[in-house]
């Protein structure tokens, strides 16, 4: 009888340690799968952030270089598994205020999220009778640019569609000038608080292929547009004898941060030319219709092309 009853509370002590060890096997578990959980997130956090703040830094750069007082003035970040896209709206600053022109996306990351977009800015101008003129998604005409080193069929001039606008409102003009220009050369003693400077980072190479579309396309599309010409802009007054050297600091820092390749490329062989020696082939310049006459009509003016309007106030 003893016998028997040892041999029960054996198998009761067995069978409890059993449990137990059940018990503790799955605490481990869980306890294991939250440690490997709230570390994946953390790996996962830590590569998002990084991931998003360097494609910003990289597409804000791209932003300002290549769209006249552009930048990205909002983002909505959506993460991923170690990546993430972002919505993200560009602003122009039009002297008075700023105004969102369009709205675009970026995917970033080990592994960029997977989304389709469509959508794309209007067109008008048929071949031959009318420029090809391209409008961004707020409805501002794209700025158009000539190379004063590229012989074209014909120049913009939008001096008469200027004349016609309400005088009260701001306008952005886009002037090409009839050759490059050091600042210490240009003929223009003083120049508006926000002026745009379109610097010549172009290669000979890129200049030859100008000039071939220049001489074998229709003339309605042989120009350089706004998101081809890089330059950098002040917002003060700027006089014959001011240097640019911060600015062009600044312009040279965006080149090598930028996401775009080409801008990089052009990082490499601007880097070496000091503020003082940089070509200048144009200006972006905000005004009433009255303010920018004054400077539209200057001989070195070979074109110009309006871009936005906003109202005086």
């Amino acid at each position: 009888m003893d016998e028997f009853t040892e041999n029960i509370f054996d198998e009761k002590k067995i069978e409890k340690a059993i449990k137990k060890g059940k018990r503790k096997t799955i605490l481990t578990i869980v306890f294991v799968a939250v440690i490997v959980f709230v570390s994946l997130n953390i790996v996962n956090f830590v590569t998002y952030s990084y991931f998003s703040q360097k494609a910003f830094k990289q597409r804000d750069a791209y932003v300002r270089l290549s769209t006249p007082n552009g930048y990205i003035s909002e983002t909505v970040d959506t993460s991923g598994i170690l990546g993430g896209e972002s919505q993200y709206k560009v602003s122009k600053d039009m002297k008075m205020k700023s105004l969102v022109i369009e709205q675009n996306q970026y995917k970033y990351g080990v592994i960029p999220s997977t989304s389709i977009s469509r959508g794309a800015g209007g067109s008008i101008g048929v071949t031959g009778e009318d420029w090809k003129i391209t409008y961004k998604e707020n409805g501002w005409r794209n700025l158009m640019f000539f190379h004063p080193n590229v012989t074209y069929q014909k120049y913009k001039h939008d001096e008469d569609l200027l004349n016609k606008m309400d005088g009260d409102r701001i306008y952005e003009v886009a002037l090409s000038f009839d050759k490059p220009y050091k600042q210490s050369e240009l003929p223009l003693y003083e120049l508006p608080a926000m002026t745009w400077f379109w610097v010549n980072t172009y290669s000979a190479s890129q200049l030859e292929t100008f000039q071939q579309e220049a001489k074998e396309n229709d003339w309605s599309s042989t120009f350089i547009s706004e998101y081809e010409a890089l330059g950098f802009s002040t917002n003060s007054p700027v006089f014959s004898t001011i240097k640019l050297d911060q600015e062009y600091k600044e312009f040279l820092k965006l080149l090598q941060t930028s996401v775009s390749q080409e801008h990089r490329k052009v990082y490499d062989t601007m880097r070496n030319i000091n503020s003082d020696d940089i070509e200048i082939l144009g200006i972006v310049i905000y005004g009433t219709k009255d303010e920018l006459a004054e400077i539209i009509k200057k001989p070195i003016v070979k074109a110009s092309s309006l871009g936005g309007v906003i109202d005086n106030y």
